[in-house]
């Protein structure tokens, strides 16, 4: 017997697993081709088949921890974001408390600036330390070397 017959024979007394999924195979070998039924009389034993169950195969392991890998890592990583956006949110409100509180001391170094530099309140204080307004200016004749009109500053003791 050759190899080819040998294969043909026992495709059909054992069939394989790929030979009963494939199509018109599969229909061929769960019929039995030795015995032909009478159209009226019907079979006492029920018709099996064979069911594989789901066998997972050694390349869904690593599949599988690499998606949980992934998952903790990106839980990890919200995690970790989250911590930082907290603590730069923190600091973002200190400083805007410190920038608060450098303008209102701006704002009252400007107040005191305004007053100090009012016209009556100058006056006041160039009275205090014995100044004296500015009297008519004088030109200067620079050829003899004299001053013509003006007059001096002098200090009046009615105020």
């Amino acid at each position: 017997m050759t190899t080819a017959a040998k294969a043909r024979r026992s495709s059909t007394t054992h069939p394989s697993w790929r030979t009963l999924t494939d199509g018109a195979t599969a229909r061929a070998a769960r019929r039995p081709a030795t015995q032909a039924r009478p159209a009226g009389e019907s079979s006492a034993r029920p018709e099996l088949h064979v069911v594989r169950g789901v066998v997972p195969s050694r390349r869904t392991l690593p599949f599988l921890a690499l998606v949980i890998g992934i998952l903790a890592c990106a839980l990890v990583s919200s995690m970790l974001l989250n911590a930082w956006m907290a603590d730069t949110a923190y600091k973002m409100k200190t400083a805007q408390v410190e920038l608060n509180v450098l303008t209102d001391h701006i704002e009252t170094v400007r107040s005191d600036v305004r007053e100090a530099s009012a016209a009556d309140t100058l006056a006041a204080r160039a009275a205090k330390l014995g100044m004296v307004p500015a009297a008519a200016p004088g030109v200067i004749d620079l050829s003899s070397s004299t001053l013509a009109g003006g007059s001096a500053a002098t200090a009046d003791d009615e105020q």
